[in-house]
């Protein structure tokens, strides 16, 4: 059974006012599922002045100390049970004499505590959060290299080779045997957004996009002839000549 103590007042024998301790123990869940902290709850209190005697006043003194220590263990972790400590007995600080349920409460005092098994669990638990928020971060990064990769290093043959000699060039701090700096330089002029025949070329595929089947195939047509006429038959032969046509379907 819990300990209950009376003590008197400092008032005069004819006005005298019985003040009671109770001590008891509890259990507080914590924010991690199963993990909980052994608290320790002292509240000293008396029936107010005036006010209907109530024979509940033993638990109700206990109760209200109780839920206010509750409502800060819930949103804590174990590992931080000092600090959890503290602030409830701070918030309990500021309350009193608190004055509930027909009883004042003069002195209220929370000791917290974890047992060995509890703090280890709570560590590994931290460390797994951890690993998994350094992992998603891996990830994260992971996706940005392979969109940025797709955007811009490959977007063009000349930016991926200029790519890659830059990454070698970091790593090792010079340049590869056998690079041509001046033929890296003029591929990157040659495939530059603004460069005349990437223009052209963009130009024309949203020509063709907005053709129809009939007039694209036509338009096809007469790029071959006139593939054929400046004497670029290889050319002529990859050019599809129908829209949306594979190599495997173009005619032999």
């Amino acid at each position: 059974m819990s300990p209950l103590i009376r003590k008197d007042s400092a008032r005069s024998a004819g006005t005298a006012q019985a003040n009671w301790v109770r001590e008891f123990r509890d259990v507080l869940d914590s924010n991690e599922p199963g993990l909980t902290f052994d608290a320790t709850i002292r509240v000293e209190w008396r029936r107010q002045e005036g006010g209907p005697g109530s024979t509940t006043a033993y638990e109700d003194a206990g109760r209200a100390v109780r839920r206010i220590a509750e409502s800060f263990a819930s949103q804590r972790s174990v590992l931080r049970w000092e600090a959890t400590e503290q602030d409830i007995n701070h918030d309990l600080r500021r309350l009193l004499p608190w004055c509930t349920e027909g009883i004042e409460i003069l002195r209220a005092q929370v000791t917290l505590h974890v047992d060995d098994h509890a703090h280890a669990t709570a560590q590994r638990i931290a460390q797994l959060k951890r690993e998994e928020t350094l992992e998603e971060l891996a990830r994260r990064q992971t996706a940005a290299r392979v969109r940025f990769m797709q955007d811009e290093i490959l977007r063009t043959p000349a930016t991926a080779r200029l790519y890659l000699l830059l990454e070698q060039t970091a790593h090792h701090g010079y340049l590869p045997p056998g690079v041509d700096a001046d033929q890296i330089v003029r591929d990157v002029q040659q495939w530059h957004p603004k460069a005349q025949w990437v223009a052209v070329a963009q130009l024309l595929h949203t020509f063709l996009g907005k053709l129809t089947d009939k007039d694209a195939g036509d338009l096809l047509r007469t790029l071959h002839v006139l593939f054929l006429e400046y004497g670029q038959k290889e050319l002529a032969e990859q050019l599809p000549m129908e829209p949306g046509q594979r190599d495997s379907e173009r005619p032999a």
